[in-house]
Order: structure tokens, then C-alpha cells, then sequence
């Protein structure tokens, strides 16, 4: 081969080296996205494209079903293919997450949350939820504040101004004016509350984030027992036996308030809209408060649900992972759509401030919702998660629950099994 055919060919050579190079450089990263939540999801898609140009990635968000979400992403990760990048997934849930991250299915997030300012910004009671072994797996996409919806009407009607009322114990005496007035068969014409006669759920789960009774104590042991949790049971059972609650009917829900059965809630702000249809009726008026207080001088507020973003464990370039979960989360520019499009409220003080949570709600007689959550956010307990939490909550606790309602069991003797069965859980 000639000097000149020689040179020719090396140009050309490094010409498609180069070539190739630009290609694999250009090229972008998949990314994949599972969630359970198909009302975030709506939230992801809108934002797919602004996503993927920021760090030149191709985002694939896929919607997996709740019941089969774990059992897919374990099964996943075991095999080694077709796991996902992140994962969105809820906090009611410990067969993700665990205090030893060797046996955790996502990464520990804390060396990019010590750094960040960004993480500064979200509550430590909402924080505290995906919290194991003091480790932090990941990013809240909302916080919950609970709120304290009544029917101004129906109260007001037997003498109650529910706004002037402090106490958890001022509320249940005050509902006896308003629960006296029976239908024929005995039962009360309007309940206070509702309750989930399962156990610690839906109002008393509320109350008991007020109490500051943790089910866990720092190093993940049960502390059914002790005698702050003790005293929160007895005190959730006399409140039962007085008859002024009705069951948590989730079906039926909107009903109850539009016919005035139900003549208050304590909800999150995802549950809120059931008062929806019984306010556009007029017939009544409803209007929002914070929750009195179990205690004088304890928190105004409690959390319930929420949704986290972590990053999987086999997954590559994990530091961009964790650039791009944050900005899913807590972009300031798109965190007020959230409020808007779900109702939810971001778990980000920085935009509190924005004009679209001091809006008048006509379903309240013009009072500043989102100025009333957004206050109250700040103000979320924080209470003790841990490897064994849920199930201590759902199979121990109240499984004995149910028998110390219905008078088989003492709370003391309820609450020793159930510690019992929990302590069995324990590594």
C-alpha cells in the first residue's frame, strides 16, 4: 500500500472512530419509571418531554398494579432484567424498604439528601415515613395535612360552634348535644365522626399521629405497651362505646354528608373532595378548621398516605438518578400544578407562599384552604417507621383490636398480645 493510500485509509478510519464516539456519547440513557399511582402518573406524563431534554434521557413510565407492584419488582430484581430505574411506591408498605440497606430493595438516598438544598425544604414529619434505621430511601411526593371538615349547619343548630372547640375531649362532649337526636330505631339522626372499627385506621390512625404514642421506639421495637400508647387506646375505645361514630363507609362516604348522617371528617387533603357534591346542594353549609388537639399544647394536624420516589439497587448511574428523582418532586415551578390538577399539597415550604393556595373555596364558605394546609403541613408529626411497623400495625395490633372492642379482651390483656406477636417480628 502506497504512503498516500496508507494516510487516506488512517483518516478515514478515525473519521468513523469519531463518528461512532459522537454517536455513544449522544446517545440517551433509559430510564425507566414504575408507579402504582395512576393519578401521578398523570402528573409524570405531563411532564415527560421537559424531563427528558433537561437530562437528555428517554423516560419510560410505566403503571403497575398495586397488588402486583411488590411481587413484580422483586421478582424483577432477582432475575436481574427488566427492573426499574425508579420506582414510586407508597408508604404503607415495608416489603420494600429496610433498616439494614443490604436487605433493601432501593438505595439509601442519604449521601445526596445531606447535601441538598432542596431536601432542606420538606418536613420532617413527612421525612420521618420512609426514615428506616436512620436511614433516608426516599423523596415524599406530598405531605397530607389533615383538616377537620364539619357541617356548620347541623352543629350550629344544637348550640355548637365546632370553631371555638380546642380538645379532642371537648369535641366528643359537645357531639352529645348533636348526636341526641335519635331516629326511631335508637340510633343517633347525626354522628360526629366516622371511625374504621378495624383498628388503627382512617380517624383514629389521625388522632394517634396527635398523640405522640409511637408504635416503635428509635431502635424498631414495639412499644404497644408503654403507657402513652395504653392510655391513647382506652381512650379511643371509650370514645367508640359512646355510639356518636359511624362506620368508615368509603363507598358511601359523599352520601353520608349530603343527608347529614355524617356531621364531620378528619381527612387529608386526597379525601377532601368528598364533601364535594353535599356543599354544590347548598342545603347545608360545611366549613374546614384545623383538628382540636388530643392534648393542650400537641400538634393541630396529623398525616395520612403519601407516595415516595426511590432508586432500585441494580440500577446504573445512580447520582443522575437522584438529580432527576428530585426534580420529579420538587420542581417549584410545576409543584403548584400539583395542588391544582390533585388537590395534593407538596411537601416543599418554598412555594407555600404562591397565590394558589390562598384562594377562597367556595365549598367552605370562601376560607383559604390551601392557606390553612400549608400551615398545618408544618406542623406534621413525626412518628417512628421502621421494618416491622406495618405489619406490627395491621396483623398484631389489630387483630387484638377487634377483641378488645368487642369486650373479650382488656386493652391491657389486647395490647401484651399484640406486643408479644410484634416482638416475634423483630430481627
Amino acid at each position: 500500500m502506497s504512503r498516500r493510500k496508507l494516510v487516506v485509509s488512517l483518516v478515514v478510519v478515525a473519521m468513523v472512530v469519531c463518528l461512532f464516539s459522537t454517536v455513544g456519547m449522544s446517545a440517551k440513557q433509559k430510564v425507566t419509571l414504575w408507579s402504582y399511582a395512576a393519578n401521578n402518573i398523570e402528573e409524570w406524563n405531563a411532564r415527560e418531554a421537559d424531563v427528558e431534554k433537561k437530562f437528555n434521557i428517554d423516560l419510560v413510565i410505566e403503571l403497575i398494579p398495586q397488588n402486583a407492584f411488590v411481587q413484580t419488582l422483586q421478582a424483577a430484581m432477582m432475575d436481574g432484567t427488566g427492573y426499574p430505574d425508579i420506582i414510586e411506591w407508597m408508604i404503607e408498605q415495608n416489603k420494600i424498604l429496610d433498616a439494614d440497606p443490604r436487605r433493601s430493595l432501593v438505595i439509601p438516598l442519604d449521601k445526596y439528601v445531606a447535601k441538598s438544598a432542596a431536601f432542606k425544604k420538606v418536613p420532617e414529619g413527612r421525612v420521618a415515613w420512609t426514615n428506616y434505621g436512620g436511614h433516608v430511601y426516599g423523596l415524599p411526593h406530598d405531605v397530607h395535612p389533615v383538616t377537620l371538615v364539619y357541617n356548620d349547619t347541623l352543629w350550629k343548630e344544637v348550640g355548637v360552634d365546632v370553631a371555638k372547640i380546642e380538645t379532642w375531649d371537648e369535641f366528643f362532649e359537645a357531639a352529645k348535644k348533636l348526636t341526641a337526636k335519635k331516629k326511631a330505631d335508637g340510633s343517633p339522626m347525626h354522628y360526629a365522626l366516622p371511625y374504621d372499627p378495624g383498628g388503627l385506621g382512617a380517624t383514629m390512625w389521625m388522632i394517634w399521629n396527635q398523640s405522640g404514642a409511637q408504635v416503635l421506639d428509635k431502635d424498631g421495637k414495639p412499644t404497644f405497651t408503654s403507657p402513652e400508647f395504653t392510655q391513647f387506646v382506652k381512650w379511643w375505645v371509650d370514645k367508640i362505646n359512646t355510639g356518636m361514630m359511624c362506620t368508615w363507609d368509603w363507598g358511601n362516604f359523599g352520601a353520608l354528608l349530603a343527608d347529614g348522617t355524617l356531621a364531620a371528617f378528619a381527612t387529608p387533603d386526597w379525601w377532601i373532595a368528598q364533601v364535594d357534591a353535599a356543599a354544590a346542594e347548598g342545603k347545608y353549609q360545611f366549613r374546614v378548621r384545623d383538628l382540636p388537639v388530643y392534648k393542650k399544647g400537641g400538634p393541630r394536624t396529623a398525616s395520612w398516605g403519601g407516595t415516595f420516589m426511590a432508586i432500585t439497587k441494580l440500577a446504573k448511574n445512580q447520582d443522575k438518578l437522584y438529580e432527576i428523582i428530585e426534580y420529579l418532586q420538587y420542581d417549584e415551578e410545576s409543584l403548584t400544578q400539583r395542588y391544582t390538577a390533585a388537590q395534593m399539597v407538596p411537601p416543599f415550604e418554598s412555594v407555600w407562599d404562591d397565590d394558589v393556595f390562598k384562594q377562597p373555596d367556595p365549598r367552605f364558605g370562601g376560607q383559604k384552604l390551601g392557606v390553612l394546609q400549608t400551615e398545618l403541613a408544618k406542623e406534621i408529626p413525626a412518628m417512628t417507621t421502621g421494618d416491622i411497623f406495618w405489619d406490627a400495625v395491621f396483623t398484631d395490633f389489630n387483630g387484638e383490636f377487634t377483641a378488645i372492642v368487642a369486650g373479650n379482651k382488656t386493652v391491657e390483656q389486647g395490647l401484651k398480645a399484640a406486643q408479644a406477636r410484634a416482638m416475634r417480628r423483630v430481627k
